[in-house]
């Protein structure tokens, strides 16, 4: 929360006052209006990243460290969060050179457009990202446990879906908490399960973790995320775009002007808090539904309270927070949400099945 505070107060300050004007002046050497643009976003970003750099610091390394949860050197955190911000920034730098595009050119519509390719931009990297972003990261390698792969496969062809495998991967190396996931789209798609789920839940543990995530699949949970998404972004592009246009013609400035993009980051700003609760409503919603799934589908109550035990005690996650903090923040249902539902036999379980989804 400190971090979000902090962005929003520093882009008030880059806004509503001249603090913003050397960065418009090294910009502006450039004669390319979409390299000064981006340079002066990229200037903004650094100077931000060097505000917010002991927080990240204290709370993704000294605590991750103080409570024995991260393996990392400080060297190595800092490597891992610099090669992040550069995948994040090559990726960011392809959405703003659109949105910019679409500022300057269609300046009556461009946020009606901008929503439009933010979700084909959405769809294209949830194809590439387990076959070229999360190798950047993690060495992938197929499971080795040819009983526990027989097994995941099984699960998941029974609900009529092919992978291109199950593969671990070395988390270990970073931290003691552990995941899985079952990403990508289409012939990209494949399970991972990292070293730390392997070496510290059992089999049957490990198979309800990850049917767990083929309920995220069988209940088309990532494209409705996508498509939930776009409507908000929608929404929220319509909104912004109102009050920045209000906004610039007050102050006599040009939409596509330096002078006035902080008060638009400022407003997409605004707007990402505020969409914040009603996001993470709608991930925790799935996120049930995917727990019910994997009971569902396997029939192990026991076994899906004592992985999300043992979930909360790798990651350190509090089992029961206070009410209003796993509403406003939570993207999941607390742990003690999750185990409570997990051994209530009076809570319906999605029905078992073994003809939904896209083979």
């Amino acid at each position: 929360m400190t971090g979000i505070l902090l962005t929003l107060v520093y882009l008030a300050i880059l806004a509503f006052t001249g603090a913003k004007n050397p960065l418009v002046a090294l910009a502006s050497v450039y004669r390319n209006i979409y390299v000064s643009f981006l340079i002066f976003v990229i200037a903004i970003e650094i100077i931000l990243s060097l505000v917010k750099f002991p927080l990240d610091y204290y709370g993704d390394f000294v605590l991750e460290h103080r409570f024995a949860l991260s393996n990392e050197r400080f060297g190595s955190w800092l490597f891992r969060k610099l090669k992040a911000a550069l995948v994040g920034g090559i990726l960011g730098a392809i959405l703003l050179i659109a949105f910019y595009f679409l500022l300057v050119n269609f300046p009556k519509i461009w946020w009606l457009i901008f929503a439009a390719f933010f979700f084909v931009f959405q769809v294209v990297i949830a194809q590439l990202f387990p076959s070229i972003i999360l190798p950047l990261f993690y060495k992938l390698k197929p499971l080795a446990d040819n009983e526990l792969h027989s097994r995941l496969k099984s699960l998941v062809e029974k609900f009529g879906y092919r992978m291109t495998g199950v593969f671990s991967f070395d988390l270990s190396r970073e931290t003691r908490k552990a995941n899985a996931a079952l990403t990508g789209l289409g012939r990209t798609r494949k399970i991972i399960i990292s070293d730390t789920l392997l070496d510290n839940f059992s089999g049957d543990e490990i198979e309800v973790v990850v049917s767990h995530e083929l309920g995220h699949l069988v209940r088309h949970h990532i494209m409705k995320g996508i498509l939930a998404g776009a409507v908000v972004s929608l929404a929220g592009f319509f909104v912004v775009a109102r009050l920045y246009s209000a906004y610039a013609a007050a102050s006599g400035l040009p939409i596509q002007s330096l002078q006035a993009i902080p008060f638009l980051a400022l407003l997409v700003s605004v707007f990402g808090v505020i969409a914040m609760p009603l996001g993470n409503s709608f991930s925790r919603r799935i996120e049930h539904e995917a727990d019910m799934f994997a009971l569902s589908a396997t029939g192990m109550r026991e076994e899906f309270a004592e992985s999300m035990r043992k979930l909360g005690r790798l990651n350190m996650t509090p089992e029961n927070p206070p009410a209003w903090i796993e509403k406003i923040f939570f993207s999941h249902p607390s742990i003690g949400a999750r185990i409570k539902s997990a051994l209530n036999p009076d809570d319906p379980v999605v029905p078992k099945t073994s003809e939904e989804g896209a083979k």
